[in-house]
């Protein structure tokens, strides 16, 4: 019976309609520029975010800026007069391939490219000691910011007037709220320490920075390395883009056919 089935089944689709043979398709390998991704991962990271994402540029200190006496003193302590006031020309595409190549091992002392990230079909250094060398600052510097070492009430006392606590439930206090002196360190601190393009209000982060600076040396080798790293990892506008750029040129990568600038 089975079979006498199956034999009635066959004779019955050849009397009707045949079923047009499927079209195999065939999909083109996808390819990508390997002189500006190191690898397809990182190409897919570009297309689908990075090539979207914002870029803050950082702001030269004004010479008018340098009157207020806090600020002299942290940048003369720091040794900071040539960081505060470079602010070269940034290229939109070297800043947005240079996060998506910084790879997971960046940081990894064990891996071939520690420290090391692919632009242009080369690898360049980047680490605190490049970005010291690149702001003409030598690896003397030992002070490492640690963001929460501090009580936030003393923080509050040392950088404001008007209150004596953090507002409550809240990350962010107005800008008003800070002292005189702070304020032109607090635009500092937010065009080139913590880049933000929201400068109407100062994050416990920014805070606890104002406060570390009064009295402290800052190593802004590491403290940008680290901040580079977490804007990599996290769906931000992306910062330090002149400082990408110069280090990029600094070690050879070819900028002459940039275009669009930051």
């Amino acid at each position: 019976m089975p079979r006498s089935k199956k034999l009635t089944q066959d004779a019955g689709s050849s009397s009707g309609k045949r079923k047009a043979p499927s079209k195999k398709t065939f999909k083109q390998p996808v390819t990508y520029d390997d002189t500006k991704f190191e690898t397809e991962e990182a190409w897919l990271v570009y297309k689908k975010d990075t090539s979207i994402r914002n870029i803050i540029p950082e702001r030269r200190v004004l010479t008018s800026d340098f009157a207020n006496e806090l600020l002299s003193h942290v940048i003369a302590r720091n040794q900071w007069k040539t960081f505060v006031a470079t602010s070269r020309v940034a290229y939109v595409e070297i800043v947005k391939e240079f996060y998506v190549n910084i790879h997971d091992n960046l940081d990894n002392p064990i891996h071939p490219k520690y420290r090391q990230v692919y632009m242009r079909g080369q690898y360049i250094p980047f680490s605190s000691l490049a970005i010291l060398r690149y702001y003409g600052l030598d690896n003397t510097e030992t002070h490492i910011f640690q963001v929460a070492t501090t009580n936030l009430h003393e923080v509050v006392v040392s950088i404001c007037q008007g209150i004596d606590r953090w507002p409550d439930g809240s990350n962010t206090l107005h800008y008003k709220c800070l002292l005189p002196e702070e304020c032109t360190l607090e635009k500092m601190v937010s065009a080139n320490l913590i880049p933000t393009t929201h400068t109407s209000t100062v994050t416990v982060k920014q805070a606890r920075l104002l406060h570390w600076l009064q009295t402290k040396t800052l190593n802004i080798g590491n403290y940008i390395f680290c901040n580079v790293l977490h804007i990599r990892n996290n769906r931000r506008c992306l910062a330090f883009s002149s400082l990408i750029t110069g280090l990029c040129e600094m070690y050879g990568i070819d900028l002459f056919y940039e275009i669009t600038r930051v």
